[in-house]
């Protein structure tokens, strides 16, 4: 029984190790993204030249890191859809920020900025320049602070 176990767990370790060595990340230009990150680009940072652009190819995903030179990072799913858009404690464009979002921090915190917002399957974050990190659902629905 200990050596199938041993077998098996040298087996896991050894698939992990394989996965993570498999992961290469290059640097690419802008005409190298999808053509979803780079509509993006061009429409929320025009004007802007990113300082680099990483892809990030591992065995089942790719991702996409822009880092402009002002420290702004925008990052991009395989498809070139925005998983995260992080001012670096400076404010985002808001025309990135969803309409529910946007009026739900207009009407309850007034005054303040978008620093940072990121999103999943399960919603969005936004973190804002008083320092509170709010979630909100799929749908832009407030659910809670998050400490």
């Amino acid at each position: 029984m200990k050596t199938k176990l041993n077998l098996a767990t040298c087996l896991i370790a050894g698939l992990a190790f394989g996965f993570s060595a498999n992961a290469q990340k290059t640097t690419i230009t802008k005409a190298a993204l999808p053509a979803n990150a780079q509509t993006f680009l061009k429409t929320h940072f025009a004007g802007q030249e990113p300082s680099y652009i990483i892809k990030d190819k591992e065995t089942f995903s790719t991702d996409y890191k822009v880092q402009f030179t002002n420290n702004t990072e925008v990052e991009f799913d395989g498809k070139g859809n925005w998983e995260e858009v992080d001012g670096n404690h400076t404010a985002i464009p808001a025309a990135i920020i969803p309409k529910t979002i946007a009026t739900y921090l207009k009407a309850n915190f007034a005054n303040t900025t978008v620093t940072k917002i990121s999103k999943d399957y399960n919603g969005y974050e936004v973190d804002i320049n008083n320092g509170l990190e709010l979630e909100f659902n799929s749908k832009g629905i407030f659910t809670r602070i998050d400490n």
